[in-house]
């Protein structure tokens, strides 16, 4: 008489076999590298801060002493603005006193802005028949946002990052280098489905015309440009925490091979092998409250502030050949153009699948493996 197949094994075998297939399938995901670079770039590793300096002397008057640190210190909360009052009299060694001479600083109270880059501006905090109170708060105002610069901090949330577009005098210009600009918008949205990581939107292209350069003035000064003195056009890229990435590109720079160079490491794998100690990139003047934060968190399905995932991203980083040098001075080549963007995608694209199959590959010898055991087994009680 032929024996019936017991169904609560034959489940149970499927169910085994289910299991291992689906490891086959899924482990390589343990292995690969959690964040792409753009991630990276949201978590805040002790970056170094701009500094305020307000300075004042032995003849400021107590009121205007009290309610200067008052104000500062309420109204520079979630920026990455470092604020001190310094005693002109009484703090001759103070490393900052270095700007007073520098800008001839002569009457009091004053105040100085230094990029983490070390470029300084003075801070207009007193103007005539204009309560003190009232000319400081408009001020940090001015240091800590702007239109464009909410615009770019929404824009690296929401998207891949940003190309900031800083338009000169000739129209003619400003459409050429916006069509390149557009163009490696373009191909990066082509080429996103290679990357190592699902990113939802490809980046923003955001343009600063002139007659907003006076309100964009930090914006500017931050980038290493005087908005009285600027016709040529130039361009910059940004990526999460409003992170400025790569040289200032001027006029003819701009082309649609550089931007890719520099966009292209922004989608990259955190673990791929580039050197990306340098990306950790100086931000802007911003406040970044926690609503922002909130934002961040939920886009990125991970809570950049969690310690765990600092600790994790440093120990990436510092995997890196040097520490980040600060924003280069003056242009630089940058690492790759469109053809060598397509092509290291491709290749990125074929270690990704010699990945996949290598752990897939040893998922189905553990299969073999643990089916030939559960056979053996079967065939021994079959015999006793």
């Amino acid at each position: 008489m032929k024996k019936t197949p017991d169904p609560d094994r034959i489940r149970y075998g499927g169910l085994i076999l289910l299991i291992f297939l689906w490891i086959c399938c899924h482990c390589h995901t343990v292995f690969a590298c959690r964040y792409n670079v753009r991630e990276t770039g949201f978590v805040d590793l002790g970056d170094k801060p701009y500094c305020f300096y307000g300075y004042i002397n032995d003849n400021t008057p107590e009121e205007i002493t009290f309610r200067f640190n008052q104000i500062l210190h309420a109204h520079l909360i979630d920026c990455n603005i470092r604020a001190e009052i310094i005693n002109a009299d009484q703090q001759n060694d103070h490393p900052s006193m270095v700007y007073i001479h520098q800008w001839q600083i002569q009457s009091f109270p004053a105040a100085v802005l230094v990029s983490p880059d070390g470029q300084s501006l003075v801070v207009t905090i007193e103007k005539k028949d204009e309560p003190f109170e009232k000319t400081l708060r408009s001020a940090i105002d001015d240091m800590v946002t702007s239109a464009k610069r909410e615009e770019i901090i929404q824009k690296t949330i929401e998207t891949y990052g940003v190309i900031l577009l800083i338009e000169g005098a000739n129209a003619r210009e400003n459409e050429q280098f916006h069509n390149a600009a557009s163009q490696a918008v373009e191909l990066i949205k082509r080429q996103m489905k290679f990357m190592p990581k699902h990113i939802l939107h490809p980046p923003a292209l955001i343009s600063l015309e002139p007659a907003s350069f006076e309100e964009e003035k930090i914006l500017l000064w931050s980038l290493g440009l005087n908005a009285d003195d600027l016709d040529k056009p130039h361009a910059a890229v940004f990526y999460g925490k409003a992170r400025w990435i790569g040289p200032l590109m001027k006029g003819g720079e701009i082309t649609e091979n550089n931007l890719i160079g520099i966009l292209s490491i922004v989608g990259a794998d955190c673990e791929c092998g580039l050197d990306i100690s340098w990306v950790q990139g100086t931000m802007l003047p911003i406040r970044w409250d926690q609503q922002t934060q909130a934002e961040v968190f939920q886009s990125l399905e991970f809570d950049p502030e969690n310690p765990m995932v600092k600790m994790e991203i440093s120990r990436i980083l510092n995997k890196g050949y040097s520490s980040y040098p600060g924003v280069p001075s003056g242009y630089q080549d940058v690492p790759g153009n469109a053809e060598s963007f397509s092509t290291s995608y491709i290749v990125d694209e074929e270690k990704t699948h010699i990945r996949v199959l290598k752990y897939s590959f040893a998922g189905f010898i553990i299969l073999i493996l643990v089916t030939s055991f559960i056979i053996f087994i079967r065939a021994k009680r079959r015999t006793n």
